[in-house]
């Protein structure tokens, strides 16, 4: 061997060393690609002829587990399929799901009503038929107080007196109402969040409170929101004109049917913009303030009913909207 091979033997060993090395990094790097590859076309089907693709779970989100007597309880569902069926139960008894502008969200509303007995209730979500959600749901009391039952001269004057304007609610403004409330709507008339009736709200009178005179009481089922005579009133919603009336205790009186369960009520007004029948958008002109039947000085009793419970209007407005957007 000559002098040059023995001097560079090792050089040249280690030279080999690394090219072999090398070769077979790069083998298993490629066969390492061909793995990868082929689960891949496991997992997406390819050897079916079709992609399989990975639709989002279905999830139900609550506007809250705990409330109180007067407030508006929302589900969300999202990422329902197309064709399933979704219903709800609470309390044993069934609500249905509205349909939004995003595809796979539908949302249930259900009132929890000023009188709703505290305590724990039951509510479910179900795709055809099968459970999906069984959660406890917590109702408090409410924070509602007690005021004194008013009469200002002029109402005295009209022969307004406590224990008539209660049985006149019993035996005629609240029959007559009720007769339209009974009746439900199981499509929506509206697909868009809800509005207040006016341009400035200022409230003078607060939901769920109770007026009392003696052994005579009289609850209060809305909101009283200040504003001068002639003051215009918005439709809150889109919806059918389902009464007009110029009732004994609560005035010229408007109720919107706004499909779904849920009826808004303007009460005291001066003056009508509609009639029955008349189908009205969000945002449109329906009536005047006013100063009619019992009421203490120009306003608007704003109620709001979902499936006959009597709920926060203004809470109502804020928790739905939350939900819908």
């Amino acid at each position: 061997m000559s002098l040059f091979i023995r001097k560079n033997l090792v050089k040249i060993l280690i030279f080999l060393f690394f090219l072999i090395l090398a070769g077979i990094i790069f083998f298993i790097f490629q066969l390492s690609s061909k793995n990868i590859q082929l689960e891949e076309k496991l997992y997406t089907g390819t050897t079916l002829g079709e992609d399989i693709v990975q639709e989002p779970s279905f999830t139900v989100l609550l506007s809250a587990t705990e409330l109180e007597q007067g407030d508006t309880l929302v589900i969300t569902a999202e990422n329902v399929s197309e064709g399933e069926k979704i219903t709800g139960e609470f309390d044993h008894k069934s609500f249905d799901f509205l349909p939004t502008e995003t595809e796979g969200k539908l949302i249930g509303i259900i009132g929890i009503d000023v009188r709703k007995t505290p305590g724990d209730y039951l509510l479910k979500v179900l795709i055809d038929g099968e459970e999906k959600l069984n959660k406890k749901i917590t109702i408090t009391k409410g924070d509602f107080y007690v005021t004194k039952f008013v009469l200002t001269p002029e109402l005295e004057k009209q022969g307004y007196t406590q224990s008539n304007i209660v049985q006149n609610i019993q035996t005629n403004d609240g029959v007559l109402i009720y007769q339209v409330l009974d009746k439900y709507t199981p499509e929506p008339y509206f697909n868009k969040s809800f509005i207040y009736p006016l341009d400035s709200i200022i409230k003078v009178g607060d939901f769920g409170t109770t007026r009392k005179e003696g052994d005579i009481t009289l609850r209060h089922l809305g909101v009283d929101l200040d504003a001068p005579v002639g003051t215009l009133i918005y439709a809150i919603n889109d919806g059918v004109v389902k009464f007009t009336k110029d009732l004994i205790t609560y005035g010229k009186t408007i109720i919107i049917d706004h499909g779904f369960g849920i009826y808004s009520l303007y009460l005291h007004l001066s003056e009508f913009k509609v009639v029955v029948g008349d189908k009205v958008s969000r945002g449109e002109v329906i009536g005047l303030i006013g100063n009619t039947g019992y009421s203490l000085g120009p306003h608007l009793h704003l109620s709001i009913k979902v499936n006959g419970a009597s709920v926060d209007p203004l809470r109502f407005i804020d928790t739905f909207n939350s939900a819908f957007k």
